[in-house]
């Protein structure tokens, strides 16, 4: 059951390229765990349509709200990856923060055996404290397993492979388990496969 609260409104939308009118006066809405498609002939502007409801496309005529507690994420059908990267580096990038903190808690429990004064050890010790307690709500102590357990799921590649060699089913794997361990609350999909 979807929650009632409207968490994505388009008003009067419309796309133009010079004088070709890609659509026009287009109202829609929706609630929070509302499962749309968006159905349509090539060059009808779906993946316009997307981008705009993704905020990533702005010149368009008419109005979008998006809630501003909302978090999107955007699939696009030929997905960028950063070249030279692994699979695992790549479907990292979906859980970046939470990686940020891991890093942080390492170094900061690596400078324990440098010596330093009391304030210093506080200080540290302090912000120890909170990076774990974020690490834990997060169940961040898990990540590998998780990261393991969401490549797996979804059939990408062997995680050291170089995502510059991969097929474009391989890519959208890849970048779907990016994009679903980021846990955003509006998922787009540009004709998934």
């Amino acid at each position: 059951m979807a929650d009632e609260t409207i968490i994505f409104s388009l008003s009067r939308a419309g796309k133009r390229y010079g004088t070709k009118t890609i659509f026009s006066d287009i109202t829609l809405s929706f609630f929070l765990g509302a499962k749309i498609g968006i159905i349509g002939a090539n060059g009808s502007g779906k993946t316009t349509l997307l981008k705009i409801m993704a905020g990533l496309e702005t010149d368009f005529d008419g109005d979008r709200m998006m809630s501003e507690d909302v978090s999107v994420g955007y699939l696009a059908q030929e997905p960028e990856l950063t070249p030279g990267k692994t699979v695992r580096e790549v479907v990292s990038e979906g859980v970046g923060e939470l990686t940020g903190l891991l890093t942080e808690y390492d170094e900061i429990s690596n400078r324990f055996a440098e010596p330093m004064n009391d304030d210093e050890m506080e200080r540290l010790l302090n912000r120890q404290g909170t990076i774990q307690e974020k690490i834990e709500a997060a169940d961040g102590w898990e990540l590998d397993s998780r990261l393991d357990l969401a490549m797996e799921a979804l059939r990408c590649p062997p995680d050291d492979q170089i995502v510059d060699n991969l097929s474009g089913g391989e890519r959208r794997r890849t970048a779907l388990c990016r994009l679903l361990l980021s846990r955003p609350d509006v998922l787009l999909l540009d004709e998934p496969t």
